[in-house]
């Protein structure tokens, strides 16, 4: 998942609901005050039974906004009653007020992640000719192939108007 730049992503993200079998939305924010040097941290899945719709999802979002400095991003799965938090620091009071809400929620578990935005963000340019040059062997037999098929349309539209002329 990229990390997005944004002011405020879970009081930003509170208004907006997910519509059953649509994708989770996840709000993000890359703040410099709290991204490791290594990029490093930690993601924590909780489950959440009575989150059914837009409501509850709504409450849950809610929840988190007095936790938005402690986390770096979030994500609401409607469809599976999911939720991803990414933080650094220990999060045991986002667990408790999600407990609060009455709605079943159970912390799964907190596991490890990294993600190394630097090589996602950058691409070395000799990897960008040769994936060119790939896509232009890749391409080049079918331009070959659907050439020669419309020179051969043509030439059998020629003929039939032969045909037909004489």
């Amino acid at each position: 998942m990229a990390l997005e730049q944004q002011h405020n992503p879970i009081r930003d993200k509170t208004a907006q609901v997910t519509r059953p079998g649509a994708n989770p939305r996840c709000a993000s924010a890359s703040r410099p005050d709290q991204t490791a040097v290594d990029g490093s941290m930690w993601v924590s899945y909780y489950h959440i039974p009575d989150m059914h719709g837009a409501v509850q999802e709504q409450r849950v979002r809610q929840a988190l906004i007095p936790f938005s400095e402690l986390l770096i991003e979030h994500c609401i799965d409607l469809d599976a009653r999911h939720l991803a938090l990414y933080h650094q620091a220990p999060i045991d009071s986002v667990t408790v007020a999600l407990q609060r809400l009455n709605l079943g929620a159970s912390l799964q578990q907190t596991m490890p992640h990294y993600e190394p935005v630097e090589l996602a963000t950058a691409q070395k340019p000799s990897q960008t000719r040769e994936q060119g040059s790939a896509e232009k062997k890749a391409v080049h037999p079918i331009w070959r192939f659907l050439s020669q098929l419309v020179a051969r349309v043509r030439q059998w539209l020629k003929d039939l108007q032969k045909q037909q002329g004489r």
